[in-house]
């Protein structure tokens, strides 16, 4: 490690002070290495300076068992973080998908590019993007409820890290945070209110949650639920 970092290290409180030998030399005690030690790991997952300086001021005289569950509370916040973060990244992913396949479906000929042609209009995300149509029947939700709903599935589909769809059923399998199931549930008993037909199958295991969606006459909920790219993915 470069002796820059170690004096930021001591400035910014993260590491024993060091004491000065009788020949000016900087000396740092053991306790100093298992610090920068601590930190370094700290960093890589992604843990601030100034939450880690919180966690080292304590390390010395706190209990482990306080440490512990500040550090756990640390990770899961950090999971739920990157979760939210994947399924942006999906739904960009579909976005770019959707643009590229317009653009591939023109050809644009020989002619002058200019103001309203194929390069500026199928850059538009929402060009092809109709507005929700009717609810299904028996649904109880207002056009825009109902919006906000479709945007609710496209997020647990976009989470998804794998999708199949046989019929009227689809299967997700989804990463098994907490944060995940609490969403999914709650999701599900609204649906399950507002469309009664439809039934869900939620199984928790620790390596993954699956959630299975039997829509018999409501396709409009699979469609949503699948991207439009790829119909069924395994």
């Amino acid at each position: 490690m470069a002796p820059s970092t170690v004096r930021f290290y001591e400035r910014a409180g993260l590491i024993s002070p060091a004491r000065r030998a009788h020949n000016r030399y900087r000396m740092f005690n053991e306790s100093a290495l298992d610090e920068i030690i601590f930190v370094q790991r700290a960093k890589g997952i992604g843990m601030s300076l100034e939450d880690i300086a919180d966690l080292v001021a304590a390390w010395p005289t706190g209990k482990c068992q306080s440490l512990q569950a500040r550090l756990r509370a640390y990770v899961a916040g950090r999971i739920s973080e990157v979760h939210k973060q994947q399924a942006e990244l999906g739904a960009f992913e579909h976005q770019l998908q959707v643009v590229l396949s317009r653009l591939s479906a023109h050809d644009p000929g020989p002619g002058q590019c200019g103001r309203g042609c194929y390069c500026e209009t199928d850059l538009d995300p929402a060009a092809d993007q109709a507005a929700p149509g009717p609810a299904p029947e028996g649904c109880s939700l207002d056009r825009d409820e109902l919006a906000s709903r479709i945007s609710q599935w496209q997020e647990v589909a976009a989470a998804a890290t794998s999708v199949d769809h046989t019929g009227d059923i689809a299967r997700l399998v989804l990463p098994p945070s907490p944060d995940t199931i609490t969403a999914v549930a709650a999701l599900c008993a609204a649906e399950t209110a507002c469309c009664p037909q439809t039934r869900f199958l939620l199984e928790v295991t620790a390596s993954q949650v699956t959630l299975t969606v039997e829509a018999p006459g409501s396709p409009g909920l699979l469609a949503t639920l699948l991207p439009v790219s790829t119909p069924s993915r395994r």
